[in-house]
């Protein structure tokens, strides 16, 4: 591993790339190069499962698997109220008359993701389920290939357009039996970085962060160019949504979120032993 050159990896959607943005277009100044992947959450989740990067970011409910080698960087996370999964159909579904989702198929973005942990939790894997990409879950449902979809990132916000109905809400489900945020992802660092590698690296995160918030309009073509969504509402609506004080911070009502998430996942120990933050 050089300390020349490290490579970040992270999602597309609007908020990675916003809190990412002022890294990607070099605003932000690191005494060793930055090189970035952006690929799938799922795709992020097996690569970090397989340690091939120092800097990943990957869903919060796959980090018990690797958190002997990974710490959670303070910066960068997605966890809030009102940012999680949500449950719909392609028409009418009464939970009450078909609890058991008999020759349903659930289409779902990735066996390692929250929203697949979620959905385990609060519907006992119900159904048939279906792993796909998360940008495939819309088209499967339309093109009758699925008959459930778990519906993450800019999905939340476009479903309605199709005519889709929403069963349930699996964030407010998590707010309803924890009173906490919701922790969806966040960035993980090795945890053999030198010290000041990752006091570099959290420090500069932070930076971007900062620069994105007072140049969101200069930033809009980079969002543009890897959303899913087109639609300039629907994008900043992301960034509003899953981009708050705790991606700023991970303290107080976020660790707290953590430390009972981490707890349902198994994890027991305190969660400042897996925090890196300065």
């Amino acid at each position: 591993m050089s300390f020349e050159r490290l490579e970040i990896a992270a999602s597309p959607c609007p908020n990675d790339v916003f809190i990412l943005s002022g890294l990607i277009e070099k605003k932000v100044k690191l005494p060793f190069e930055i090189t970035f992947k952006l690929t799938d959450i799922e795709t992020l989740n097996t690569l970090a499962l397989k340690r091939e990067y120092p800097i990943i970011k990957a869903s919060f409910a796959i980090y018990p698997l690797i958190c002997e080698d990974y710490e959670i960087l303070s910066c960068g996370s997605a966890l809030g109220f009102g940012v999680g999964p949500i449950l719909i159909s392609r028409e009418d579904f009464n939970l009450k008359e078909d609890e058991d989702f008999t020759g349903k198929r659930v289409a779902l973005p990735g066996k390692y993701t929250t929203a697949n942990f979620l959905y385990d939790l609060f519907f006992n894997g119900k159904g048939e389920k279906v792993f796909l990409f998360y940008h495939q879950i819309i088209p499967a449902l339309l093109e009758k290939r699925v008959d459930l979809g778990v519906l993450i990132h800019e999905g939340r916000f476009v479903y309605k357009k199709y005519g889709f109905k929403l069963i349930s809400d699996l964030g407010e489900l998590w707010e309803k039996k924890t009173g906490a945020p919701l922790p969806l992802g966040g960035f993980f660092i090795k945890r053999e970085l030198p010290k000041e590698i990752k006091k570099e690296v959290l420090q500069a995160l932070r930076k971007s962060l900062e620069y994105a918030w007072k140049h969101k309009e200069e930033i809009y073509p980079l969002l543009k160019k890897y959303s899913q969504e087109l639609d300039r509402e629907v994008i900043f609506r992301h960034i509003e949504t899953y981009v708050n004080k705790f991606t700023f911070r991970l303290e107080d009502e976020a660790l707290s979120s953590l430390q009972i998430f981490m707890h349902l996942l198994g994890l027991k120990e305190d969660i400042q032993k897996y925090l890196w933050d300065i």
